[in-house]
């Protein structure tokens, strides 16, 4: 499985080469930033979508006994974590942004 991710890294890395060598439109100061960003969100939608997975098997319903409160606690805390996950990126994106424009942010 592994092997087959970094073939499919490898396939993405070699398309946008290609397609920078023709266009040059890759080689933009900007487009780094927007990998970054594109990346983290594509990377907490799958964290989402994966716990939102493993907290919906009937195994994880868990509604009595001494470890019920954890499982409680890891749902709330899970999802404001994610939450402030969040914002932070749209700040961090908001600063690199205003970077573009002549403005330091931070």
């Amino acid at each position: 499985m592994a092997g087959q991710s970094q073939s499919y890294v490898s396939k993405g890395a070699g398309a946008v080469e290609g397609v920078s060598n023709r266009t040059g439109l890759s080689e933009a100061r900007i487009m780094g930033t927007v990998r970054v960003i594109g990346g983290a969100m594509i990377g907490i939608a799958i964290l989402a979508l994966v716990l939102t997975e493993v907290f919906t098997l009937e195994a994880m319903d868990i509604q009595e006994g001494p470890f019920s409160g954890v499982v409680d606690s890891l749902e709330s805390t899970g999802g404001a974590a994610l939450g402030l996950l969040v914002i932070g990126l749209l700040v961090a994106a908001a600063n690199r942004v205003m970077g573009f424009f002549g403005s330091g942010g931070f």
